[in-house]
């Protein structure tokens, strides 16, 4: 058994309103900071260092950038999109791209995907132009979700595992390829295995 681990931690910094591109109005909202802790068992004791920083809406759970602060209410700009759903596009185009090709039933699916977990409506041009974009600087999918999952809350990650299931479970079903895929994913994205299993139950995800 390992009793000393590393886990991340987010601890609210401080809370005020501000005007939530998402919700295109005044609400409140959490300055969230996250540390990775040194862990005994699953418990943090001893803080590491200091992995991100994110702005977290109250009322839509959207995560943003801190400069959304300082452009305040005289200057909102309500075509922003939180930080959950530019990672939700991008995973879904690295998932495409990982075989090389990608094919006009592919770009339709993650179209279809992508606007029925957004807010905001995303052309089939601009997701063709966002997939040229994504191939001329390719990433591993590993490597692009441990970056970016320190300006994630909880919501947001799961959407990301949602959308990712979403597009796996296309042809009527998931095979134990796709279903480590995932697996692997919730864990970089350090989602538990119970959060990972309420998703399962609730999108009523079927596994080959």
């Amino acid at each position: 058994m390992t009793v000393f681990d590393t886990r991340s931690v987010t601890i609210t910094f401080r809370s005020a309103s501000f005007t939530c591109p998402e919700c295109a109005g005044e609400q409140p909202y959490h300055h969230q900071k996250v540390r990775k802790y040194l862990a005994l068992f699953t418990y943090p004791v001893v803080p590491l260092r200091q992995l991100g920083e994110y702005v977290e809406c109250q009322h839509c759970q959207g995560t943003y950038a801190l400069d959304v602060l300082q452009r305040g209410r005289s200057e909102p700009d309500h075509t922003e999109r939180s930080v959950h759903e530019l990672a939700m596009r991008h995973t879904m185009v690295l998932m495409m791209l990982a075989d090389g090709e990608v094919d006009d039933n592919e770009l339709d699916t993650v179209l279809e995907i992508l606007n029925r977990f957004s807010k905001r409506t995303t052309s089939l041009i601009d997701l063709e132009v966002y997939v040229e974009q994504v191939r001329r600087q390719p990433q591993p999918l590993g490597t692009y979700l441990r970056r970016v999952a320190p300006s994630l809350n909880d919501h947001g990650k799961e959407t990301i595992i949602r959308c990712a299931m979403a597009v796996a479970s296309a042809d009527g079903k998931i095979d134990r390829e796709e279903v480590e895929v995932i697996r692997e994913m919730a864990r970089t994205l350090e989602l538990t295995s119970d959060q990972l299993h309420h998703i399962v139950l609730a999108d009523g995800a079927v596994a080959a």
